[in-house]
């Protein structure tokens, strides 16, 4: 006997048809209708509701939550703003950051050509700037301009004058040389600026060295007046003597006859010497008169005389000096000719 879908028990669900095969021991010729064979319904369960999309958008927005949170936490909300302590000195800024629960460092001055010393001229962090509450604000105070001392290098070689001023943060500029007679040759004279003259870093210090002692060149004033050589050199702050003085024939009274050295070059306070002239070597004329020409000769040769004889106006022939020319006790060069005039 067939089952019918009425005849058979109760469903507990929506069924849906499937084909099925023809029943074992029949053929399909043997269906009367020739219809289509009747399928058994197959049970199947119904579908429930899921949770997991809602669970998982709740999770999303906690931890977006959680990570802005975080974000404001340790961008914004842990931190404070750093108050503005420029120019204030090391107490008053102190005074300022503390009330404002921060602690205070101190770091290495630094030089200012704006700030006097002792006032703060930096912060770390700026004004402004972002800082940890209860965190640590560095001040950085002002040593005021940065200046330097252009230093005593007076007797150094120009090398280390160099360095000395290196070390002092300044310059080098040029050197020029300027005679010396108390500073060595290649020592440092002075400095331009002179030494103590306080300037900024990198300014340039001219260095003034020593060329030595300055050479003198002196002429040969043989023949010239020893007045004028004197006047001359000691002019010139040399020493000036006289280490003799001697007739001459041949150099004037009062002129140079030699000197020690006679050229070259000399320094300031060297000596030079001099032979002075005193001119001809006078000698007297003696008294020749009614002598007899041979014998008044003799004499006269004998103080150095040239002796010549011319017959007087009133020549007799008596052979004796009636005159002479120069005269008795005329003091007259040696070597002078005397003429002798005869009677």
């Amino acid at each position: 006997m067939r089952t019918t879908p009425a005849d058979g028990p109760r469903a507990e669900a929506p069924t849906s048809a499937v084909p099925v095969a023809p029943a074992p021991g029949r053929t399909p010729g043997t269906s009367p209708a020739k219809s289509p064979s009747k399928v058994a319904p197959v049970a199947t369960t119904a579908r429930r509701r899921s949770v997991r999309g809602p669970l998982v958008l709740l999770l999303t927005v906690l931890l977006l939550a959680g990570v802005a949170g975080g974000a404001y936490w340790f961008g914004w909300a842990r931190y404070t703003t750093t108050p503005g302590v420029l120019t204030l000195d090391e107490a008053a800024a102190t005074s300022k950051l503390e009330d404002a629960g921060l602690d205070v460092a101190i770091g290495d001055p630094a030089y200012s050509e704006n700030v006097d010393p002792g006032l703060v001229i930096s912060t770390d962090p700026g004004p402004g700037g972002k800082v940890l509450s209860g965190g640590t604000v560095t001040l950085v105070l002002s040593l005021g301009p940065e200046r330097y001392d252009v230093p005593d290098l007076a007797g150094r070689t120009e090398d280390q004058a160099q360095d000395a001023l290196a070390a002092t943060n300044l310059a080098f500029g040029k050197s020029v040389g300027r005679w010396s007679e108390t500073v060595p040759e290649g020592q440092v004279i002075r400095t331009s600026p002179k030494t103590g003259t306080t300037l900024k870093p990198g300014a340039l210090v001219d260095l003034v060295l020593s060329r030595g002692r300055k050479p003198l060149t002196i002429k040969d004033w043989t023949g010239k007046s020893y007045d004028a050589a004197k006047a001359a050199l000691e002019g010139r702050k040399l020493q000036v003597t006289v280490t003799d003085e001697q007739y001459s024939d041949t150099v004037a009274e009062g002129d140079v006859i030699s000197q020690d050295p006679a050229t070259g070059t000399l320094y300031k306070g060297d000596t030079v010497s001099f032979v002075v002239s005193l001119g001809p070597e006078l000698v007297e004329v003696p008294r020749v008169r009614a002598m007899g020409v041979e014998a008044a000769t003799e004499l006269l040769e004998g103080l150095g005389f040239v002796v010549e004889t011319e017959q007087a106006d009133n020549y007799l022939g008596l052979g004796f000096v009636f005159s002479s020319d120069p005269s008795q006790g005329d003091e007259v060069p040696k070597g002078s000719t005397i003429t002798l005039f005869l009677i």
